[in-house]
């Protein structure tokens, strides 16, 4: 498992993709960050963020399930996921938790977008 440094989103771009970790990703998320996927492979891929915190009592709606957040990325495609609720989806570290199906010519960015 590797920590993405999450990078901040410019009007110039300039973003830096890394190979997305066969164990699976985290990256610091403040509830402005964003996962860029591109799947260079020739199969879809699926990339879930895990919801850590998955029920809330909601007044007038009573329990409530927050899912997992998940996307099949399509062959030779890039795609964008979150942002990322804090309360639903960071660990005890602040952090949110990637899988991969698979990492095949898959690459990752945690971007900022402000």
């Amino acid at each position: 498992m590797a920590t993405l440094t999450v990078q901040n989103a410019a009007e110039s771009g300039g973003l830096t993709m890394v190979s997305a970790a066969a164990g699976g990703d985290v990256f610091p998320n403040d509830g402005k960050t964003v996962l860029v996927i591109w799947n260079d492979h020739t199969g879809a891929q699926v990339v879930t963020v895990t919801a850590q915190d998955t029920t809330a009592n909601a007044p007038g709606f009573g329990a409530v399930t927050k899912a997992d957040a998940v996307s099949s990325v399509e062959t030779v495609a890039v795609d964008v996921m979150g942002p990322f609720p804090t309360t639903a989806y960071n660990n005890a570290s602040g952090q949110c938790a990637v899988t991969y199906d698979a990492v095949v010519a898959m690459t990752v960015a945690a971007v900022r977008v402000n």
